[in-house]
């Protein structure tokens, strides 16, 4: 998983995966995650392995008092296993399969009349 876009304003960060061989004939599989009301991000330009988890209140907390601030109303998540110190404060996270080429942009990023985007799973 790589970060692919950040939207400042709509206050948005966008990570995509992208499996296959880009050099061989199979169609690649392109995994979308896009993380809302985003407060607070600390990764770097890739993420391997990735595995998007919650933080436990613990661990939140702690990075809380560390930094001196509070996200009383968001979620921290955790986007590695193997270390807490790749994260992403958010209020949601939406993820999904989408059938684009790796360098066209992500339909999770379109919005609708209400708010949401199309074709969401929703994660938190």
């Amino acid at each position: 998983m790589k970060p692919w876009s950040i939207a400042v304003g709509h206050s948005r960060v966008h990570l995509r995966g992208i499996i296959g061989d880009p050099e061989g004939d199979d169609e690649q599989l392109v995994l979308d995650l896009v993380f809302h009301d985003v407060s607070r991000i600390c990764a770097g330009d890739a993420i391997h392995p990735f595995s998007l988890r919650f933080a436990t209140s613990e661990q939140k907390t702690a990075e809380e008092e560390r930094l001196g601030t509070r996200w009383p109303y968001a979620t921290m998540y955790l986007l590695r296993h193997d270390r807490v110190t790749d994260y992403i404060v958010a209020g949601r996270v939406y993820w999904a399969e989408v059938g684009v080429s790796p360098g066209e942009p992500s339909p999770l990023l379109g919005e609708r009349g209400d708010g949401g985007a199309p074709g969401l799973i929703f994660f938190a």
